[in-house]
């Protein structure tokens, strides 16, 4: 007669409080590229709630000094006694310059050498929108580099970085519903994205063996604008609300892990 064997389940954490697969809070590094005022700034506020150390890289340094400042206080508040040195800085990265990408990952690591990259974030994009004979290979290149080559440089550093220490972790990936099927006026665009989800998609089933998820979400829209604001329904000040999803994938069980999400308001026709 066959006897199972028993043993205690693990902690069932409520929803949004558990950690974030990969290293331990101390020690986790969360890199976002693409960092604006809206969507990428609201997944960084959303882990630094938490209390993680975040990088937050974009072309604009200016305003991301003041908003890792601010992020910094977030990222403090979540502890009854916040560690020593920064807890978040900016640094400039052009997603259309490959080298500074690569400069961008060395200065992150140089900033905290003992800690890990435990999640990374890709929100960069090229958006173009015309018709096809009006096109340029111009254009073809720079939606290609947006959201091929810079990705590629991205997560060739991120996914080494975590293979490196062995913890696991997460690599998410923001795309957009041109990822799926092409509309007229974005042929540029759904070329762009289509082979952007191939690539994540390949890279959730190369990695996942080796404890480090990869995730693809897809969300429309013009982030941080009137037009944005009145479509969704928020008052002014209010911020877009929807970093907690790339939180909530990152805190997913190894045993159950989302490879793709798709977002939209409750009212948006799709």
């Amino acid at each position: 007669m066959l006897k199972g064997t028993t043993r205690p389940h693990d902690k069932v954490w409520p929803l949004g409080t558990a950690p974030a697969h990969g290293p331990s809070r101390e020690t986790h590094l969360v890199v976002i590229l693409g960092v604006g005022p809206g969507l990428g700034l609201a997944i960084a506020r959303t882990f630094a709630a938490q209390g993680y150390r975040t990088a937050i890289l974009s072309r604009s340094k200016d305003r991301l000094d003041a908003w890792a400042q601010e992020l910094d206080q977030v990222a403090r508040s979540a502890y009854d006694a916040p560690p020593s040195g920064p807890l978040s800085l900016a640094f400039a990265c052009d997603m259309h310059n490959l080298e500074s990408i690569s400069t961008a990952f060395r200065d992150i690591q140089a900033a905290w050498p003992e800690q890990f990259i435990g999640t990374a974030v890709y929100n960069g994009s090229v958006r173009i929108r015309g018709p096809f004979l009006k096109s340029t290979m111009q254009q073809l290149q720079e939606s290609i580099d947006g959201s091929i080559y810079a990705f590629y440089t991205f997560a060739q550093h991120a996914l080494r970085a975590m293979e490196t220490h062995g913890q696991g972790g997460s690599l998410l990936v923001t795309g957009a519903s041109a990822s799926l099927r092409g509309r007229v006026g974005f042929p540029l665009f759904g070329a762009a994205k289509g082979a952007l989800r191939n690539m994540t998609m390949s890279l959730a089933k190369e990695f996942g063996p080796k404890n480090i998820h990869v995730a693809h979400v897809i969300v429309d829209g013009l982030i941080e604008s009137k037009i944005a604001q009145d479509k969704l329904g928020l008052k002014d000040g209010e911020r877009f609300p929807d970093g907690t999803t790339w939180l909530f994938l990152a805190q997913q069980h190894p045993s159950t892990w989302t490879f793709e999400l798709d977002l939209r308001p409750a009212h948006e026709h799709f």
